[in-house]
């Protein structure tokens, strides 16, 4: 068989449109190969659907040549498949569209896109490989496929992961393997691949804990899932109404299942240009973790990762415990340079430490929800927090012991080629620390800090260059109460002053 499907793409597209072909007889492999002009990269992605309507493949039109394939096993199945059966019957393949990227790149003209669906053999650009996570024809991650404990380290220890990654899957211009190997040389220990509004299906063999996640994209905002065990339900029901009050409601309704579901929110890059968030409307009580650093090499990287901070700190203020997490984004080949960057855009920059007893990806996902985590450039950050002899982490209550309680704050900060300024941030209020040497690169500080354990109190560990560049973060610990006073983002913005409407667009 062999059949060939244009889609035209412009303005008046549809967000999502589906056309029908038919195969006549059981198949090993389908294979798909697409010519995407170049003006149309990044801007859409595929979805092909069996006789029985379920997902079989879904694939940004990004990086790289697209010769994709669907077959019985993942050595014959392209990232982003579902390997099975290729039974006979009405198939349908879809193209969805992200409308603010026809209107970036495409503006008034019209392109087509062609799709030759056949069965005679063919290269296949990327396939998974032996390691398969989903159920046979599903997009649900089969608990038979995917060991959510299986032990990857056995330490008690900080691991150094990114939270926020993307391959060829959707916009990301590297393999999973090549993504791989830079994790390697990141000295990464877990990965978490969030792509544009698809989920991978499997993974190629690695010794890192590798995390299912999604970046749920729209035009007003972005958000990751960390933790995924199945494609959200209102996913495409998103893109097709997407830049509509409709989207909002199933963005609302996406957020109830990753929490009904156990699935981790995060809000990303909420102050960066064009991908800011937006949705003001978002309760606080639904989100778990704040993307605090976004890809530092970006140009508006610096004053978008600071608002996060501060955006964190003002729900501290208020009593919402929610953490901070890194992210880089990374998109693009390790050569590559952002104009005027010093450094690439990398996976694992920042890095983002979880303490776990233990690597697997549930202690994984348990320990982010506890908030033991901090966030990183070029160094590592060790704390030692201690109130009486007892030991905390970063995201624990301090005990109330019925006084106030003096904490012992130290820190080790590894890897620096020069002395960096430190702060302790005490319910928003920043006190530089001083900073000892204790080694060529490593640094040292210690401080006792006086908290009252019947009030309200919040204590974080902040890193910086000398001329004011983020370094690190720590979580905050914690002790007391308070009843919060804010519920919902827009009240956050117009604490911060970030109301206006030209600047927030606030819905």
């Amino acid at each position: 068989m062999r059949e060939i499907i244009n889609f035209t793409i412009s303005r008046e597209t549809d967000k999502f449109h589906e056309e029908s072909f038919v195969i006549p007889h059981e198949l090993k492999t389908l294979y798909l190969d697409i010519k995407v002009p170049e003006e149309c990269r990044y801007m859409g992605f595929v979805i092909l659907r069996d006789e029985i309507g379920a997902i079989r493949l879904q694939k940004l039109l990004g990086y790289g040549e697209q010769k994709l394939a669907v077959g019985t096993d993942g050595v014959h199945t392209a990232i982003g498949g579902v390997p099975g059966n290729i039974a006979p019957g009405e198939w349908k393949i879809g193209l969805g569209i992200f409308t603010e990227y026809v209107e970036q790149r495409l503006g008034d003209k019209t392109v087509v896109l062609e799709v030759t669906v056949t069965d005679e053999s063919s290269e296949i650009t990327e396939p998974i490989g032996n390691q398969i996570w989903v159920e046979d024809g599903s997009v649900r991650i089969s608990p038979e496929k995917y060991d959510w404990s299986l032990l990857y380290q056995p330490e008690a220890k900080w691991y150094k992961g990114d939270f926020h990654t993307h391959t060829r899957l959707s916009d990301g211009k590297e393999t999973i393997r090549n993504a791989m190997k830079k994790a390697k040389d990141m000295e990464m220990d877990f990965y978490v691949p969030t792509e544009h509004n698809l989920m991978h299906t499997g993974w190629c063999d690695t010794k890192l804990c590798i995390l299912p996640g999604i970046e749920i994209t729209t035009d007003r905002g972005h958000f990751n899932l960390f933790g995924i065990t199945e494609m959200p339900e209102k996913l495409f029901d998103i893109v097709k109404s997407n830049g509509t009050l409709q989207m909002e409601q199933y963005v609302e309704e996406t957020i109830k299942e990753a929490n009904e579901k156990g699935w981790i929110v995060s809000l990303n890059h909420p102050f960066l240009t064009i991908w800011k968030w937006r949705y003001g409307k978002t309760r606080l009580c639904d989100f778990q973790c704040v993307e605090i650093v976004n890809d530092p090499t970006y140009p508006d990287a610096p004053f978008s990762n600071d608002q996060a901070i501060r955006f964190l700190d003002e729900l501290w203020k208020d009593g919402h415990k929610i953490w901070g997490v890194g992210g880089s984004d990374s998109h693009n080949l390790i050569e590559e340079r952002y104009e005027g960057a010093e450094f690439p855009s990398i996976a694992g920059d920042p890095g983002t430490y979880v303490f776990c007893e233990g690597l697997s990806p549930k202690k994984l996902m348990e320990q982010v929800r506890n908030g033991h985590m901090c966030v990183t450039r070029f160094c590592r950050v060790i704390p030692k927090i201690t109130v009486e002899e007892k030991q905390y982490l970063p995201g624990d209550e301090i005990a109330d012991n019925g006084e106030n309680t003096v904490l012992t704050y130290e820190a080790t900060i590894a890897g620096l080629k020069e002395i960096p300024e430190v702060f302790l941030v005490k319910n928003g209020e920043k006190l530089p620390i001083e900073v000892y040497e204790k080694s060529s690169g490593d640094y040292y500080i210690k401080e006792e800090i006086e908290l009252d354990s019947q009030l309200w109190n919040w204590l974080r560990l902040e890193v910086r260059h000398r001329q004011g560049a983020f370094l690190g973060y720590v979580n905050p610990v914690y002790c007391g109460a308070v009843d919060s006073v804010y519920r919902t983002v827009e009240e956050i913005w117009e604490k911060m002053g970030e109301n206006e409407h030209d600047k927030r667009n606030i819905v």
